[in-house]
Formats: structure tokens, C-alpha cells, sequence
């Protein structure tokens, strides 16, 4: 059900003015969450790939349907396939729900997580490319900062691409000032 263009997806999310049929439930008084929220509120679900992690987005806006969707797959649990397509055709779900019964971990937490998917759906809601930078953010910071490293022929006694061939393995080493 997850598409391979997730960068299209999540332009289409951006483009999007709000999503139709989305339960509206962030009062016009509210204010609009803060970049170090929004990384709190993203931190749970960044490691997922983009075409997922939009589906998370869109379904939060629809938190009792989630709930619902939750129910149905611990009901259902050896449903797969074809048979499972055809039972979600009986419910009205948004496409974003039915989409996350395939995934019954990330469905789980959702609904176990009801206030944290109440404020990923408001701030998907209210500030969807502040929570999309939220999502880079995070992802920027979890990566490990690339570390370079210079490679060593000991049997040479010289570094790649010095010595452009080594009969014994490479000896990976720290650069040092020359």
C-alpha cells in the first residue's frame, strides 16, 4: 500500500491547504508548537521510511478511526492479503488508517499513544512543514557524524591513492596532519 515516491508524497502533504475530512480538533487559540516540540512529538516515528511515516502523518489526523483500525486488527490478526483488503472495503476509513492495519506495530502504539497521536495530528494539521522539518531535524541529528579515514598498505608502506593497489588488506586509519 506504500508508495516508492515518498518525496512526492510528502510534497503532496505540504501542498495540501488541509487535509478534507480530517477531524479538526486544534482550537484557534491554541498555539502553535515550538521546533524543540514538534522534534519530541516526530522522535517516535523518524527511523520509518518517508512513504510510511506519511501515512502515519494523514492517519493521525483521524484518531478514532486509528482507534478503530487498532480494534479491528487485534481482532483480526491472521488476516493478510486479499481477505484483508476486502474487510477494510466495509469500513469508511480514511486510506492513511487502512494502509497502517499492514503495519499492526505502528498501529499498536498509535492507539496505546492516544495524547502523543493527538498532538502529531494537530501538528500535522496546523504546521505541516514545520513538522516536516522536525522530521529532518531529528533524522540530521541521529545520523553519526561521517568520520573520514585514510587507508594504509603496510606492504607498501603508503596510503590510497599513493599506493594504488595493496596485496593484503587495506588498514583502515584516522587522517593525520601531514
Amino acid at each position: 500500500m506504500l508508495a516508492r515516491g515518498a518525496p512526492i508524497g510528502l510534497a503532496i502533504l505540504l501542498a495540501a491547504p488541509s487535509l478534507p475530512g480530517a477531524q479538526q480538533s486544534r482550537s484557534a487559540e491554541s498555539r502553535p508548537f515550538k521546533p524543540e516540540e514538534l522534534e519530541q512529538i516526530v522522535a517516535p516515528i523518524v527511523q520509518y521510511p518517508d512513504p510510511l511515516l506519511v501515512q502515519i502523518f494523514m492517519a493521525s489526523t483521524y484518531p478514532l478511526e486509528v482507534v478503530q483500525a487498532a480494534r479491528f486488527a487485534k481482532a483480526n490478526p491472521g488476516l493478510k492479503g486479499d481477505a484483508l483488503n476486502d474487510e477494510l472495503k466495509k469500513h469508511s476509513w480514511d486510506d492513511s488508517v487502512k494502509a497502517l492495519v499492514s503495519f499492526p506495530e505502528v498501529l499498536a502504539m498509535m492507539d496505546s499513544q492516544l495524547d502523543w497521536m493527538h498532538k502529531l495530528g494537530d501538528a500535522v494539521l496546523a504546521q505541516q512543514k514545520d513538522t516536516l522539518g522536525a522530521v529532518r531535524r531529528v533524522r540530521a541529528k541521529a545520523q553519526p557524524p561521517s568520520q573520514s579515514y585514510w587507508y594504509y598498505c603496510s606492504s607498501a608502506r603508503a596510503y590510497y591513492p599513493t599506493a594504488p593497489t595493496c596485496p593484503e588488506p587495506w588498514i583502515k586509519v584516522p587522517p593525520r596532519a601531514q
